[in-house]
């Protein structure tokens, strides 16, 4: 039985997502550590009573929980994407993996996305 072409793209499509979350994760990685470090002083004057430190303190918090809200709504909406393709058209051909992938690039879009302006952000504030 011939091999269509999507079957064949396919594996190279799900490498080129896990590829890109690999790469995402490192920069995530990169610019939290470096957004923690910068943070740690500023929020040790929050903790002594500086109005800026606890200012900043109170801007991480609602960041994270926005962060989350907005993350768990990304996924979920990648899901559904993936769901209703398959429940549309459900003779095609179906990667898991790279829906998988393309779930997780989506979720961690918020979180990369604050991490990369707030390094920025501290970085430009010394």
């Amino acid at each position: 039985m011939p091999s269509s072409r999507k079957s064949l793209a396919s594996p190279v499509a799900a490498g080129e997502e896990a590829q890109a979350l690999a790469l995402r994760m490192v920069a995530l990685q990169a610019d939290a550590g470096m957004t923690i470090a910068m943070r740690m002083p500023i929020l040790m004057k929050g903790a002594m009573g500086d109005h800026s430190g606890q200012r900043e303190a109170t801007k991480a918090v609602v960041e994270k929980v926005s962060a989350v809200m907005e993350s768990g709504f990304a996924a979920s909406c990648a899901a559904t994407a993936f769901w209703w393709g398959i429940a549309l058209n459900p003779l095609a051909q179906v990667d898991l993996a790279e829906a998988s992938a393309k779930v997780v690039n989506h979720s961690l879009e918020p979180f990369s996305r604050r991490t990369r302006a707030n390094a920025a952000r501290l970085s430009r504030r010394r």
